[in-house]
C-alpha cells in the first residue's frame, strides 16, 4: 500500500504538477484535506480543476491545535472509521497544500497510520509541489534572496523569541502564517534590525490576491493563507 503526499501548489489550479495530477489519476482513494467538516478544502479544489475524469475526494480532518495528542486521536479515528475504503486500496493520495516536504500535514498522516496499523506495509511517496514562498515572491515580483543571503522559512506559530533569533541572522526571511503573530507583528519585525523590503501577500495566486508593502503589511493580518517577505 503507497501513501503519496502531493504537494498541489498554494492554490492556484495552473500551478499544480503533471506529476500530482498523474498521482491523482491512478489513485484508488483521495483523501481531502479539510481543517472541519464542511470546510472547503484548497488543496482539493486546486486538484479538482485538473481531473478530466470523475474522481471520488473522502473528506479527512486535520484539526488546527497545537495538542499533538488530541490531533493524532482525531486522525487514527478518521483512519478507523475509513478503513473499510483504504483497506484494500493500493494507492492512497493526500493532496496538500503547496510542497509535500515543508510544514505539510502529511507528516502526522504517515505516521499514525504507520504507528497505528502494523501489520500493512505503508510504503511513503512525497510530490513535490510549489511552495507559497515562492509563489509569494512571484507574485510581488521580489527576488526571494540572492548571492550569499542566508534565507530563513519561519513559521508564524513558533515562538517569539525564537522567531525574533531566527530574523536577526537573516538576509532575507519568509514568515509563514503570519496572522499568529497578531498585533505583536510590528514590533517583532522592527525590532530585528532594518529591512530594505517589507511585502505581505495574501492569498497568492488566488482571484482575491492582496499585496501589502512597508508598514503597512505588518498591521495584524486576519488572513490564514498569508506570506510575509522580508529583505535586507
Amino acid at each position: 500500500m503507497r501513501l503519496t503526499v502531493a504537494g498541489v501548489g498554494p492554490g492556484d489550479p495552473d500551478l499544480v504538477t503533471k506529476a500530482a495530477i498523474k498521482a491523482a489519476e491512478r489513485a484508488d482513494l483521495i483523501l481531502e484535506p479539510v481543517t472541519r467538516e464542511g470546510k472547503a478544502s484548497v488543496a482539493g479544489e486546486a486538484l479538482k480543476a485538473n481531473l478530466s475524469a470523475d474522481k471520488n475526494f473522502t473528506p479527512f480532518i486535520f484539526p488546527m491545535i497545537k495538542d499533538n495528542i488530541k490531533r493524532d486521536a482525531i486522525i487514527l479515528e478518521q483512519l478507523n472509521n475509513l478503513k473499510s475504503l483504504w483497506e484494500n486500496a493500493n494507492n492512497i493520495l493526500l493532496p496538500v497544500i503547496g510542497d509535500s516536504a515543508l510544514y505539510a500535514t502529511g507528516a502526522y498522516l504517515y505516521d499514525v497510520w504507520q504507528n497505528n496499523f502494523k501489520d500493512i506495509n505503508l510504503e511513503l511517496e512525497l510530490i513535490p509541489g510549489i511552495s507559497a514562498h515562492s509563489l509569494a515572491a512571484s507574485c510581488a515580483k521580489k527576488f526571494l534572496a540572492m548571492g550569499e543571503d542566508i534565507l530563513c522559512v519561519i513559521p508564524g506559530t513558533a515562538n517569539i523569541k525564537r522567531i525574533e533569533q531566527a530574523l536577526k541572522y537573516a538576509e532575507a526571511a519568509a514568515v509563514y502564517k503570519p496572522s499568529a503573530l497578531k498585533d505583536s507583528l510590528k514590533e517583532m519585525v522592527m525590532q530585528t534590525g532594518t529591512w530594505r523590503e517589507i511585502v505581505r501577500v495574501d492569498r497568492a495566486g488566488l482571484p482575491d490576491q492582496k499585496i501589502y508593502y512597508g508598514e503597512d503589511a505588518l498591521k495584524s493580518p486576519d488572513e490564514y493563507l498569508s506570506l510575509l517577505l522580508l529583505h535586507r
